[in-house]
């Protein structure tokens, strides 16, 4: 067996496509089938690496591929019963999959029980609401006992003379919620104690039961809950939920409203995250793919024009991954990731949407502007290269412009192309 395919069975072995197979090699045309089948196992694993259900592995069989194509159709089906969960359907379960299907099925169920325990909390405070309203009417003749009881709760109850729109009682847990004094509390309008943004949406929609409550008489038209933001002694806006309900006197006649206020900024805080990781790359921190595409749309159907969109390729990902180890490999990314935040404005839109592939979209830019833009990223590059240990970081980068809705496909292609035909341009200057 000759040296030269020696040296290519040693390179499959390894698992890594040969660059050419000679003619004169042993078996010449079976080493480039296997190498063909060698390569698109790699790229549809890569794939599913990076999340990317859609590829395929057609003209392919054997156990390899059809594993893979096994698992590609498991993660589809999985992706599917997680909007299903997402979408409030706990029943989903998997049973493929080994040990993720018990986790999995673990956190529905964990989800499910979670939810429960929310409707169970719900009716508590449906049942802790009325009993609020029974104290209301208690007040009159007992007004130890209602602080007592207010004093001893981790939630504001409150009074609002339904005239006026000003609190006629305020419980001492205002303090621990906005860093105010029961006395300053009672100062306040019910309008001035929300923030600017809350403040409209609330005025309105008491407006209306108002009106409502005019039309028909049915105190039960006040009954509601809603999140709003109140300002604290310190400046901080905390995130309220409300529930408010309203009482009449004996004629019928509206008189007050009472209400309990609690603290939901914990649960904000968590809903904030989660849509914080759902719009951004966990490695890089910039805008992930599905952010883009959700932007690219938006931006399509805008006025935004012209739109210039600037698509870079990361440079030697792979050698650095197989040579040094993907650790240093995402070190590089991030490095890439680092190097477009310098060349860019905080509100300019950058995205990794591939594990080597970022694109930035620029509305209201021509092509000569965003042109001048690829200087500041080679820029940058030297700078952050000049300051940062470890492999350079190298991009190969396309620019197109779209003038109108009906050219932004073609711009993103356009980009793509420019950005490949730099990458081979740079190549063959190195070589």
């Amino acid at each position: 067996m000759s040296d030269s395919t020696c040296r290519i069975l040693e390179q499959l072995a390894k698992g890594r496509v040969p660059e050419a197979i000679p003619d004169d090699a042993v078996c010449a045309d079976e080493l480039r089938r296997l190498a063909e089948y060698l390569a698109a196992v790699q790229c549809f694993t890569v794939a599913l690496g990076n999340g990317d259900l859609s590829t395929s592995l057609t003209g392919f069989g054997g156990p390899v591929a059809g594993g893979l194509k096994s698992l590609q159709a498991s993660l589809r089906h999985l992706t599917w019963q997680t909007r299903q969960v997402a979408a409030g359907d706990f029943s989903q379960r998997v049973d493929f999959m080994g040990e993720f299907a018990a986790s999995f099925n673990a956190m529905v169920v964990s989800l499910a029980e979670a939810r429960r325990d929310m409707e169970r909390m719900n009716a508590r405070l449906q049942e802790e609401l009325a009993q609020q309203l029974a104290m209301a009417e208690a007040l009159r003749e007992n007004q130890e006992c209602f602080r007592l009881i207010t004093e001893n709760v981790n939630v504001v109850i409150w009074i609002m003379d339904a005239t006026t729109l000003r609190f006629t009682y305020v419980g001492p847990y205002i303090t621990r919620l906005r860093g105010l004094s029961v006395e300053e509390a009672l100062a306040e309008t019910f309008e001035e104690s929300l923030a600017p943004d809350s403040r409209v949406r609330v005025m309105e929609k008491m407006a209306q039961n108002m009106e409502r409550f005019r039309q028909t008489a049915d105190v039960s038209v006040f009954f509601d809950s809603i999140e709003v933001e109140q300002l604290c002694r310190d400046g901080r806006c905390v995130h309220v939920e409300m529930v408010i309900s309203a009482i009449t006197d004996k004629a019928g006649k509206l008189k007050d409203f009472v209400g309990v206020s609690r603290d939901i900024s914990t649960r904000k805080a968590v809903e904030q995250e989660l849509t914080y990781l759902s719009n951004h790359d966990s490695l890089t921190g910039l805008y992930n793919r599905a952010f883009f595409d959700a932007e690219l749309e938006r931006a399509t159907h805008s006025r935004d024009f012209p739109l210039s969109i600037i698509a870079a390729d990361l440079d030697g990902l792979k050698t650095v991954n197989d040579t040094l180890g993907h650790a240093m490999g995402d070190r590089l990314i991030k490095g890439a990731a680092a190097v477009l935040l310098m060349a860019f404005r905080d509100d300019d839109i950058i995205s990794r949407t591939g594990g080597d592939e970022f694109v930035v979209l620029l509305p209201c830019m021509g092509t000569e502007a965003a042109t001048v833009l690829l200087g500041r990223i080679r820029a940058c590059e030297e700078s952050y290269n000049a300051t940062e240990e470890g492999p350079a970081v190298r991009m190969s980068l396309g620019v197109a412009t779209a003038l109108n809705s009906g050219e932004v496909a073609q711009a993103l292609a356009d980009a793509d192309a420019r950005m490949y035909a730099d990458k081979a341009l740079r190549k063959q200057k190195r070589g």
